[in-house]
């Protein structure tokens, strides 16, 4: 038997056995374990589930009683979820945290029959929130003090020298009275010899001016150090063992627009040893570290960071969770009003600063916070996390008065949110929870993340209810799932021939993207791809498929075509395609590159499709006639052929009429889009009257499961050597 698997598994889902992320442990009344699945066995570091053990054993002594108090309020009300976060049992760090729901699940009479705890790793999060209260203690009991800028940055260099531990060493130089930098601080290094050293703004270690963190590797140390006097290079190599150095992650701290000092943290045997997250937490440290060089009242400005996002100034979930409690609870005891928390998650805010990086990012979302705040109540809070807003609304006389706020923020956010971004349009998609009397703030934030995470285009708004817990309990299973499948190459791609309908000749092969789940069957590409791209994937599952559509166009001698996705449409994907064809051994006539009428007239993709048109890609418009754009806009494009949705064919029937509005409608398009001179394509061909209908009205090519159905390569390699 599976270790995995006992006997109350019968009545359990199965992703609960395949998921690797979400953690599902049964108990009986009585607190004994009674199944544990794989995700659970694997985060303990177990081979066999403990069945019949008491499953607070499995729980830190100090954390036990507040475990008991869950579980009596889950068994007040069964089938209701009651939410805690603990530490992981005997784990190397105290930052190995999950958080868990409880609840009581009855038996065919009603009565509680077992516990069915289920609960995932916040490890990640609870580290940099950890992170952040270490550094501002630390920081905040030095300006108990009188503090010099050296002792102040002595300070920092200790502490993220004990927050980043692949760091091996580590030193501070410091911009002195005289414009030059001064090592104050090392670790692992001879501070006197260092001392010795300055720099002037211009030299080496200033690291080419760079503003964020970096990580610089043997080659570029030997450059700056080559251009150092002979004295100052001995002792940097001696002293500072700067030759031996792999990676060195730099950071500098930045004050009134210019460095005052640099924190170095190094490590001598490995290029790759610091990761995205040490690099974050050096960030934040330096930031900390300016403010104080910079602010007098410093004690103030530490508040403001523990309860605000340093970037934008707003409210964080810290202060967003606090506010929530005590609106909350002053409800229960003297307010007779409703609260609700909303979720608004705008998705061209990510769109653009995949397009303008950081920096154009800030400064979107600063200009939507703005338009909230003016939609907004003054006593309402508004908060941001990581990639979304959470308003706060208090004072509701009726659950319906949420929806002219509702409406405000639409209109708020109808318009581009800057000159010049006309093509990304800012409209939200909403996530509402409504308070009910026995709410808490966690469960409020839940619910609301819930509802935006349903929320299936901009301009929706979704309601929280129940049956959306065991959505977002299914998108996180189908979430871990695809990232294992990208991660271990078990997408696959289906190719379906695009033909001339008179002789049926092959014009060119589609690749399309599947998905073949070893318990589930094949996930629809309508599900899984929009998740992709929501998750940042579809730059790597794209540039695999572009490579494996080179390599089966250069092996079969006939041109495939490829879906690009909206993340895609960077200044970089021409030279990547290009990297791809070299490698394939094929030119720019062996791929196709299909694009939707909307990625299509985004502003920064427009450059990018013209510049893959002058390269010699073909690139066909798919859905033509679908969208919303004008004649004007499509004649922008750089493309050779359109594409006719199957909802054309569609509304025709299984036997079309050439008299029907419909007919008439598909000729129309038909019409447009060679008076652009472009080829048309029509798709979803399945019936051979369809495909008479269409070679009596004049068109020429088709694609459908009339026509060929999508299959593997290797049967298209089988019906090629046939052909030939």
């Amino acid at each position: 038997m599976d270790p995995g698997v006992s006997r109350p598994a019968a009545h359990l889902s199965l992703p609960c056995e395949v998921t690797h992320s979400i953690f599902v442990v049964r108990t009986d009344l009585e607190g004994r374990i009674t199944y544990a699945n794989r995700a659970y066995l694997s985060y303990m570091g177990w081979e066999q589930p403990p069945l019949g053990a008491d499953a607070l054993e499995q729980v830190e002594p100090d954390e036990r009683p507040r475990v008991l108090e869950a579980v009596r309020q889950a068994l007040s009300r069964p089938g209701q979820p009651v939410w805690l976060e603990f530490g992981k049992p005997r784990a190397a760090t105290a930052w190995s945290r999950s958080r868990w729901e409880f609840v009581v699940v009855c038996d065919a009479l009603g009565q509680p029959a077992e516990v069915q705890c289920t609960g995932y790793d916040i490890s990640d999060a609870y580290r940099q929130e950890r992170f952040r209260e270490e550094v501002t203690a630390l920081l905040a009991r030095a300006l108990q003090q009188e503090t010099s800028p050296a002792a102040l940055l002595r300070r920092a260099l200790a502490a993220a020298m004990g927050t980043v531990p692949v760091a091996q060493a580590g030193s501070v130089t410091l911009k002195g009275p005289d414009g030059r930098f001064h090592f104050v601080a090392a670790q692992g290094y001879d501070l006197a010899a260092l001392s010795k050293v300055s720099l002037d703004p211009s030299e080496p270690l200033s690291l080419s001016r760079h503003i964020r963190a970096r990580v610089f590797g043997p080659a570029d140390l030997a450059s700056f150090n080559a251009r150092l006097d002979p004295k100052r290079r001995e002792i940097l190599e001696t002293a500072g063992c700067s030759n031996r150095i792999q990676a060195m992650l730099s950071v500098p701290v930045v004050v009134a627009g210019e460095p005052r000092a640099y924190l170095y943290l190094d490590h001598f045997e490995r290029s790759d040893a610091f990761d995205a997250l040490d690099m974050q937490h050096l960030e934040a440290l330096a930031y900390y570290v300016a403010l104080m060089l910079q602010e007098s009242d410093l004690q103030r400005q530490l508040l403001h960071l523990r309860y605000h996002d340093p970037q934008t100034g707003l409210a964080n979930l810290r202060l967003l969770l606090e506010r929530l409690g005590r609106r909350l609870a002053t409800r229960r005891r003297q307010d007779a009003t409703h609260l609700a928390l909303l979720a608004v998650r705008i998705p061209a805010l990510e769109r653009l600063q995949e397009l303008y990086g950081p920096l154009g990012g800030i400064t979107a979302i600063q200009t939507a916070a703005r338009r909230i705040l003016e939609a907004i109540r003054s006593d309402d809070l508004l908060a941001w996390d990581l990639r979304q807003f959470w308003l706060l609304l208090g004072g509701l006389a009726r659950p319906e008065d949420v929806w002219p706020i509702v409406e405000r923020l639409r209109q708020a956010l109808s318009s581009p949110l800057l000159p010049g971004w006309e093509g990304y349009a800012s409209t939200p998609m909403l996530g509402v929870a409504l308070a009910a009397p026995e709410s808490n703030p966690e469960d409020l934030l839940q619910q609301a993340e819930a509802a935006v995470s349903q929320a299936s285009r901009p301009g929706t708004v979704v309601f929280f209810d129940p049956a959306l817990r065991e959505a977002l309990q299914e998108e996180r299973w189908l979430n871990e799932a695809l990232r294992q499948a990208i991660s271990l190459r078990r997408l696959v791609l289906y190719f379906q021939p695009v033909v001339e309908l008179s002789s049926r000749r092959l014009l060119h092969l589609e690749a399309l993207l599947r998905w073949p789940h070893p318990e589930r069957g094949f996930i629809p590409p309508a599900l899984f791809i929009p998740l992709a791209e929501r998750q940042g994937w579809m730059g790597e599952l794209g540039d695999w498929v572009i490579a494996e559509a080179a390599r089966k166009a250069a092996g079969w001698g006939i041109p495939v075509a490829v879906n690009l996705s909206a993340s895609q449409l960077t200044p970089a994907l021409p030279q990547a395609i290009a990297a791809r064809c070299r490698e394939a051994g094929i030119g720019p006539e062996g791929l196709i590159l299909e694009i939707t009428e909307s990625q299509a007239l985004e502003p920064a993709a427009l450059e990018v499709l013209q510049a893959l048109a002058e390269e010699g890609y073909a690139l066909h418009l798919d859905d033509f006639g679908s969208g919303y754009s004008s004649l004007e806009q499509i004649t922008r494009l750089p493309i050779r052929a359109v594409k006719l949705g199957q909802g054309f064919l569609s509304s025709l029937g299984k036997d079309p009429r050439p008299e029907s509005p419909p007919a008439r409608v598909l000729t129309a398009v038909k019409g447009m889009g060679e008076g652009l001179g472009l080829e048309v394509i029509v798709e979803g061909i399945e019936t051979k009257a369809q495909h008479r209908y269409l070679l009596a009205q004049g068109f020429r090519f088709g694609q459908g499961y009339l026509l060929g159905r999508p299959v593997e390569a290797r049967f298209i390699a089988r019906r090629l050597r046939q052909r030939g």
